[in-house]
């Protein structure tokens, strides 16, 4: 039955038909209103109220006199019923004295109350502990938090908004312990990178290992992908699964952690419209501090002096424009002249509601950020549709709908920046008529760059766009068979569709080619879907009031389709006609890289039992068995069985704890387990060939086509795995006025997917093994203090977030295998290191004096170079002198929120720290071959970042002394390594809730609103502190650099995933106003 609903024709039809969700939901909400009995007697009644209707008023609080906002008033056995206002008030239209009033709120223990001769009821709810327990997703179901024995940590709604951010990314980082997040730029519509527990796998690409060792999202229990296009307005609650008993139940996906989002539904009662929106203003934080053009003269002045070739000369002296400039007290820095205020824009509509049988939601929201470079945008679209329909006492459907459309224009990219700093500031941005000057830097090494001011004179010669459409569509049908016993099926389609349109006109920032034969144009599309089909039976009953038992069964099978195309052409005739007609180019692709296709499918087949048992609530155990079957191995090793157990003791439950009432909640757990990732390529198993001509004769005639084997097959590739065990203990003290969780792990990750060198007569280069093995072990704490609690009053509450995660290297391909200079692995050391010369200082002028320098033999150098350390002592320094100078792992990272409310104002401020970590500052030490840059200084150094370099009146040990000659190798890549601790504060958030008698007029329940500041200052951070970058959390990864040393030692051990803060887009800080509103 699956094979056919996975048809290629079947397929065709479902995608092809984009409105069959909406429709669906359309038909299933007209069949509700045609047949459903309780909707006609709820509008019946709407409709016409008997005239002896019997009005009652009154106010709903909590056990300390608290109101309760939403609390439901519903008349017992009817539909008929209200919801609470702001201050906890209601009115209701009763039919007579008889009538029966259930209040009830998640929570809180329902109440019912006679009407009798009452026409003001005031009604005090109690704190229900084991209802608000039974809200934790633990994926394909959900439990109480008191069952639970797996770590999980849960971020509320209100804990995300109080970062307004477009991306969930943003807004979780130092939410949740365990959680690690890398920014990649500040660039409209730019992501990052999260991990859960760290790194596992090995390899040399950042995006690769995103995809390794990045956690699986699930919205509404069907997976999702990445987070991207969920709409953080759009967003219930979040639960973060992290050890590997609670993981294991997804199996081959779930050894990077699993983050399961849970959207908004409707719920009984009147519908409840709300508006929530914001506008802002985004601005720079700071200017990278360049030099002035005095600074720059003297820089170039010092590069002739301290020439070791030829001392006094310079083939960069100041040109003749920019000695005229000097003269005449020109001094430019070209980010004041491009960075700009960006602007952002939020604005959600939201509607749900519904009756006994028939819940809705619908959510509508817009987008918009411009960025602080012109012309870089992004805007989002957003349509969420859900709606859960009960057919008689045993059946019910429901059908969850999320759409996104989203526009990205970046231009450039994330380089602008690095070329704003990197032109001289002894030139006029304009020319004597007002003209923009297109050549500022004319007759020095950057003669040929384009002014960045074209960014906007020229904004039409440029195109950067991606228009990327995403629909995700879950159905669900679930059916009680017996008492206890309960069968669900879901069913998910993912469809995304991407379009890339880039073009760089001639005489613009992005292209410096002076005609329209140098304009290059480019369009990429990509496809993607999967579909998702779960049957799951469930099970759940208790037996002699103590032995509560509760069994889930699953069978699964996925099918994910993705398909590419790329094509580049150059020689666009016209400037206006961009990547719309490519027949009109006239160039033609004249190389492989210039046009492409790619086409993957892959299938995966699951199996899955999970088995709760506890015992008077006290102690508790967990089973969970899952087996994969994935279509990217062979036939040999297919399956993998992922076990997983789970054990707790809730300590607080047993008698003795009586003697201790100063505890509230005591609960320890241990979870061991294995998840895994299938780290295999979807055609990896197989051979690889690659085309090209050969010539076999004179000129062209000989040329013939021919294959070469560029892979071996490698049937034996079987599944990653990790193992992980984990200990942890959940406490409240003093009635919960503290709570929180500790949690330590240790996780073991082996058949990693590595390269093995084959011989050089093999042909093929080298063959995929799975021999790789690594380790992980860490701590996690995770606190709450509500240390002022007065309802009426004054409230202070802290949220404290505190972790580590230690990893390492246990094996590479053999046992023997101790290093992977090139790949910059250590068995024994973190995944990713700094493997370099160590850095002592400069050397100074007494050290040639004394004679200290000339004990180096090798190579020659001179007083203001770079002094390293001759770790093996023989006088010179080649490879053998290289060691392990740190790792880009935190020490520890943690967050802080502070939450404040008084009356009607509250406040919230979160900070954000990560400390102990190296990071690599790229544009402090430039390439090594000279190519494009200023080769008298750092190894051709391509910006103006002022740095305090050495000169004989300034012998400081920070920066070498410039070098105009360029021929002395001076280890400039050794100036990079900076300390990337930091403790930044997040956003501080201001709002204040209107009393309702105020916002009754305008016929609103609820009404907030609110300032926001994102970024608004830097605590702690050295990097930061010596000038030297303007924020000190990453942005982006390493590219592998590797660095001319003298002996020709150029193996740096350089892995594209460290983390390096770059000049690819500026950070930035935010200022938001915003309300929401409920009507």
């Amino acid at each position: 039955m699956h094979e056919r609903l996975l048809s290629n024709n079947m397929l065709a039809r479902i995608l092809g038909f984009s409105g069959l969700p909406i429709l669906l939901l359309g038909s299933i909400s007209m069949d509700a209103v045609a047949g459903n009995a309780a909707w006609a007697d709820y509008g019946n009644r709407h409709r016409s109220a008997p005239a002896a209707d019997i009005e009652v008023t009154g106010k709903v609080t909590g056990p300390d006199g608290e109101a309760l906002p939403g609390a439901n008033v519903l008349i017992k056995s009817t539909t008929r019923g209200t919801s609470a206002d702001q201050d906890g008030n209601f009115r209701l239209s009763v039919p007579d004295a008889n009538a029966v009033l259930v209040f009830s709120l998640v929570g809180y223990a329902p109440k019912e109350v006679v009407v009798g001769t009452q026409q003001i009821i005031n009604v005090t709810l109690a704190v229900d502990n084991k209802t608000l327990e039974e809200v934790v997703v633990v994926g394909y179901g959900v439990q109480r938090k008191r069952d639970v024995t797996g770590s999980v940590v849960s971020v509320s709604e209100s804990t995300l908004k109080e970062v307004p951010a477009p991306n969930l990314v943003s807004q979780l980082k130092g939410r949740a312990a365990g959680v690690s997040i890398i920014s990649n730029g500040s660039t409209p519509g730019s992501q990052g990178q999260i991990r859960i527990r760290g790194n596992r796998t090995l390899t040399t690409s950042s995006g690769s290992s995103d995809g390794l060792d990045g956690p699986l999202v699930v919205v509404d229990g069907i997976p999702f992908g990445g987070l991207n296009d969920i709409n953080p307005d759009d967003i219930l609650s979040l639960e973060v699964l992290k050890d590997a008993s609670a993981t294991a139940i997804y199996g081959s996906r779930g050894a990077g952690g699993v983050i399961l989002v849970t959207t908004k539904r409707g719920k009984v009662g009147k519908p409840v419209f709300s508006y929530d929106g914001y506008h802002g203003q985004t601005q720079v934080m700071g200017k990278f501090n360049v030099m002035n053009g005095q600074e720059y003269a003297q820089f170039k002045a010092d590069a002739a002096k301290y020439n070791r070739t030829a001392p006094g000369t310079s083939g960069y002296l100041l040109t003749q424009k920019e000695q005229e400039a000097l003269d005449n007290g020109v001094s430019t820095d070209w980010q004041d002249l491009i960075y700009k205020p960006g602007f952002m824009t939020n604005h959600q509509l939201g509607v749900q509601g519904g009756v006994e049988n028939t819940q809705y939601s619908l959510g509508l929201g817009y987008f918009n950020e411009t960025g602080i470079i012109p012309n870089q945008s992004f805007q989002r679209f957003n349509i969420r549709a859900t709606i859960d329909q009960k057919i008689g006492k045993n059946v019910k459907i429901g059908l969850n709908t999320l759409n996104t459309l989203t526009y990205t224009n970046t231009p450039g990219g994330g380089g602008v920046p690095g070329g704003l700093v990197r032109l001289t500031p002894l030139a006029s941005p304009y020319n004597a008529d007002g003209t923009v000057n297109n050549f500022p830097a004319e007759g020095s090494i950057d003669a040929a760059i384009v002014s960045p001011l074209t960014i906007m004179s020229k904004k039409e010669s440029a195109l950067g766009r991606t228009r990327s459409l995403r629909t995700f569509n879950s159905l669900y049908a679930e059916v009680n068979i017996l008492p206890g016993l309960k069968y669900r099926f879901n069913a998910g389609l993912n469809f995304s569709q991407s379009n890339l349109n880039n073009y760089n006109g001639p005489l613009t920032y992005f292209n410096t080619a002076t005609t329209q034969a140098g304009s290059t144009a480019e369009i990429s599309n990509t496809e993607y879907w999967d579909v998702n089909l779960q049957h799951l039976l469930y099970f759940d009953k208790t037996f002699a009031d103590k032995h509560k038992l509760g069994f889930t069964a699953l069978y699964e099978y996925t099918k994910n389709h993705s398909l590419g195309s790329r094509f580049t052409v150059t020689g666009v005739p016209a400037d206006y006609i961009k990547t719309s007609n490519f027949s009109l180019a006239a160039g033609q692709p004249v190389a492989p890289s210039d046009f492409g296709n790619s086409f993957s499918e892959t299938g995966l087949l699951s199996y899955m039992g999970r088995l709760n048992y506890s015992y008077a609530d006290k102690y508790l155990l967990t089973l969970t068995l899952r087996r994969d079957g994935s279509s990217t191995l062979s036939p040999a090793n297919q399956y993998f069985n992922y076990p997983a157990i789970g054990v707790g003791w809730n300590v607080v439950e047993e008698g003795f704890m009586k003697s201790a009432p100063f505890i509230s909640n005591l609960k320890l757990r241990g979870g061991w387990g294995i998840s895994g990732n299938r780290n295999v390529g979807a055609y990896s198993t197989l051979g690889a060939l690659s085309a090209g001509y050969y010539n076999f004769g004179l000129g062209t005639a000989g040329q013939q086509l021919a294959y070469t084997v560029t892979s071996l097959p490698s049937s034996d590739l079987s599944w990653q795995s990790t193992s992980q065990l984990d200990i942890g203990v959940d406490f409240g003290l003093f009635n919960n006025r503290i709570t929180g969780s500790v949690d330590w792990y240790h996780q073991k990750t082996k058949d990693i997917l590595l390269s093995v060198p084959l011989p050089p007569s093999n042909g093929a280069g080298s063959t995929l093994k799975n021999l790789g093995k690594t380790e992980g072990k860490g701590l996690e704490v995770a606190a709450t203090f509500e240390i002022v609690r007065k309802p009426k009053g004054f409230n202070w509450s802290i949220d404290a977030t505190y972790f580590f995660n230690r990893e390492k290297i246990t094996q590479l391909t053999t046992p023997d295998e101790k290093s992977n200079l090139g790949a910059g692995w250590f068995v024994g050391q973190p995944l990713s290191v700094i493997f370099d010369y160590k850095k002592l200082g400069i050397w100074q002028t007494a050290d040639a004096e004394n004679g200290t320098l000339a004990q180096q033999t090798s190579p020659v150098q001179f007083a203001g170079q770079i002094r390293v350390e001759d770790l093996n002592g023989d006088n010179k320094i080649d490879a053998n002198d290289r060691q392990i100078l740190g790792n880009f792992q935190p020490k520890w990272e943690g967050g802080l929120t502070s939450r404040f409310s008084f009356k009607n104002f509250d406040a919230s401020v979160v900070t954000y720290a990560r400390m102990g970590m190296k990071v690599l500052v790229p544009y402090l030490t430039g390439n090594s071959t000279g190519s494009g840059g200023f080769a008298f200084f750092n190894q051709s150094r391509v910006n103006q970042v002022k740095t305090d370099y050495w000169t004989e009146t300034n012998p400081t040990n920070a920066f070498p002394a410039p070098d105009a000659s360029g021929a002395v190798a001076n280890f400039g890549s050794t100036l990079g390594y900076y300390d990337g601790s930091f403790i930044k504060c997040r956003s501080i958030n201001l709002g204040y809730t209107f009393e309702s008698n105020v916002i009754k007029k305008i016929g609103a329940t609820s009404a907030r609103i609110y300032v926001n500041l994102t970024n608004p200052f830097i605590i702690y951070a050295p990097l930061v502190k010596d000038d030297l970058a303007i924020d000190p959390e990453g942005n982006s990864y390493a590219t592998g650099q590797s660095t001319l040393n003298p002996q020709g030692a150029s193996d740096r051990g350089a892995p594209e995933r460290q983390i390096s803060v770059n000049l690819n887009s500026p950070p930035v800080r935010q200022f938001t106003v915003g309300v929401n509103l409920k009507f």
